[in-house]
């Protein structure tokens, strides 16, 4: 009877031992004079520490890597400064801060930030990036609305930036808003290696000059990771063996009871 009721032990281990991946959260802080002075900082706020981080900064076409750091503990926090240099005029730079973690539950992880680098002065951009998103299964489709509040058309270009476990089509495109009008561009969303219960950044960047200076404006939105019908039959599978199982042990422990002699 002890052997039988073994497998099931494990099994009921197997469907309930589930943990969710760590995600490391990134805030960024710049200030700029003859440099850019930028403090990245991340924060784990699992249960468990993560190891062998790695920034990675793309700033004006070029790549920054920061000092790698072999632990950050479980609900502890870290910080990098890195010097960059200075924007080319006035108005408002992106950089795009990607960090590679490993995670003892989901093994090779990423988080990914875009922050924006204003110089002092800078005048306010004219056009809003608004994101509407759908939950990821193997492809979700969204948009991105630029709505512009000038009296005069702005041209520039769109990038959505996401974690290596997703990819957009188009990454990045040409895009003209009217005057005081706006545009909404389609975008479809693959899931190449993000997990079901994952909840995975998204950044619609569009930037454009006018009047002599650089404006680069930021719409953000939080995909969700859902399970594709595929992915959900070895959960139902696994489901139907635990109630078999159940079943099995149940018949077998009446059967011994009805056998032990009565006092």
């Amino acid at each position: 009877m002890r052997r039988a009721a073994i497998p099931i032990v494990l099994l009921l281990g197997w469907v309930l031992a589930v943990r969710a991946a760590a995600d490391l959260r990134l805030d960024a802080e710049s200030q700029v004079g003859n440099t850019v002075d930028l403090r990245l900082r991340a924060t784990n706020g699992a249960d468990a520490p993560v190891h062998d981080v790695v920034p990675e900064l793309v700033y004006r076409h070029r790549t920054v890597v920061a000092e790698r750091v072999q632990t950050i503990g479980a609900h502890a926090a870290h910080e990098w400064q890195t010097s960059l240099d200075a924007p080319p005029g006035p108005g408002t730079f992106p950089v795009t801060i990607r960090l590679r973690y490993a995670d003892p539950e989901a093994g090779t992880r990423s988080a990914l930030l875009v922050h924006l680098i204003r110089t002092p002065g800078s005048p306010p951009a004219d056009v809003q990036v608004v994101v509407a998103t759908e939950p990821v299964t193997r492809l979700a489709h969204g948009a991105v609305t630029l709505e512009n509040g000038a009296p005069a058309p702005v041209a520039g270009r769109l990038v959505v930036a996401l974690p290596p476990d997703l990819r957009s089509d188009p990454e990045s495109r040409p895009a003209e808003v009217p005057a005081a009008g706006r545009a909404t561009l389609p975008v479809v969303v693959e899931n190449v290696a993000a997990r079901p219960g994952d909840v995975r950044p998204m950044f619609a960047l569009f930037e454009y000059d006018r009047d002599g200076a650089h404006h680069a404006v930021l719409g953000e939105a939080m995909l969700s990771v859902a399970a594709r019908r595929a992915d959900a039959r070895p959960l139902l599978v696994g489901a139907a063996a635990l109630a078999v199982a159940l079943a099995t042990l149940a018949l077998a422990w009446r059967s011994v009871r009805a056998r032990q002699p009565r006092v």
